[in-house]
């Protein structure tokens, strides 16, 4: 299994074998951040899943940089806050949010990313007045049995429920990012929609960044899975997402780096509910010798796939996949075009 070009400069630099314990610990001291270049890039804030475990990977969370300056927070789910703080990176000029869906291990870090947002900006002797923008998908009218209440809001009323005035409940975030000298706090959303019968579609294109999303299957949960193109370089994430339909096979075509959700086996969890969650190492394998990605990269690694990582490799490589294949770790960087 091939390393990302980072840990290798980092193995030769301080002379030490890369083992499993010891990645995260000198990724942090030695601040992942000097390691990002070239024109496109992704470090990973958080490699896990929903569950807390003695590995202490976070939960899911992607920074994007273009031309090594980080423009895209994808997913924010809890501990990519303190990831962050260990990655040396600076996001005061943060441009975009995108959440694949609303799920706690996507989104509970967002409000601490946020905040940190302004005091880099204050750090920096800066202030921040661009609104912060947060795309995430629609609601698709499902409700708790019995009643109208949707299971699932869509990322605007999400959003709304947490900063707007006068009823978020984190609307002290108006008058507190003045206050410390780090700007003007302010946003916008995007409700995209996650019909599974919508292509893939383009949602936001400037200064040579082009964001693409589809609807994915995950179960009940209003679900996306996401495209970055800059400077003919493409990152293509899953987000969470059983793989029923094609749309994974749509989106991935041609990328150079995939990002799959990598939480159950072909045989477990019992629970059958998962299936139509999460996509079985086989039907990633498919996928990905379809879409043939220059580089796959297994996130969202959960206790049922973190001690049989050999075999989830095992079956990707029999349905045929030949490119690279890594298993993310907290704070790895991937540059695309060196």
């Amino acid at each position: 299994m091939e390393r990302p070009a980072w840990i290798r400069q980092l193995s030769l630099a301080v002379g030490l074998a890369m083992l499993p314990g010891l990645r995260i610990a000198a990724a942090g001291e030695n601040a992942a951040a000097q390691f990002v270049e070239g024109p496109l890039s992704v470090m990973v804030l958080g490699s896990g899943g929903p569950v807390a475990t003695p590995k202490g990977r976070a939960s899911a969370g992607y920074l994007i940089f273009t031309d090594g300056e980080p423009r895209i927070l994808m997913d924010a789910g809890g501990g990519t806050y303190q990831r962050l703080a260990a990655s040396g990176v600076n996001i005061k000029d943060l441009d975009l949010v995108l959440l694949s869906h609303l799920h706690i291990d996507h989104t509970s870090d967002l409000s601490a990313m946020i905040k940190t947002l302004y005091f880099h900006n204050r750090g920096a002797g800066t202030r921040r007045e661009a609104p912060i923008r947060i795309y995430g998908p629609g609601g698709n009218g499902k409700t708790f049995p019995g009643s109208d209440v949707p299971q699932y809001p869509a990322t605007t009323a999400y959003v709304d429920g947490h900063y707007s005035m006068p009823g978020g409940v984190q609307r002290y975030l108006h008058v507190f990012a003045g206050a410390i000298r780090g700007g003007s706090f302010d946003y916008s959303t995007r409700n995209i929609d996650p019909a599974l019968g919508e292509p893939v579609r383009t949602v936001l294109e400037e200064d040579g960044l082009v964001v693409k999303a589809v609807g994915v299957v995950h179960g009940p949960v209003p679900a996306l899975a996401y495209r970055v193109e800059y400077k003919g370089r493409r990152i293509v994430f899953s987000g969470d997402t059983s793989t029923e339909t094609d749309n994974m096979i749509a989106v991935a075509k041609g990328a150079d780096l995939l990002i799959y959700d990598t939480a159950i086996m072909d045989d477990v969890p019992e629970e059958r509910v998962f299936f139509k969650l999460h996509t079985t190492p086989s039907r990633i394998g498919e996928v990905a010798a379809k879409t043939r990605p220059g580089r796959l990269v297994l996130s969202h690694i959960t206790p049922v796939t973190d001690p049989r990582l050999d075999e989830v490799q095992r079956l990707i490589r029999a349905q045929g996949y030949k490119g690279k294949l890594n298993v993310a770790q907290d704070l790895d960087v991937y540059n695309l075009g060196q």
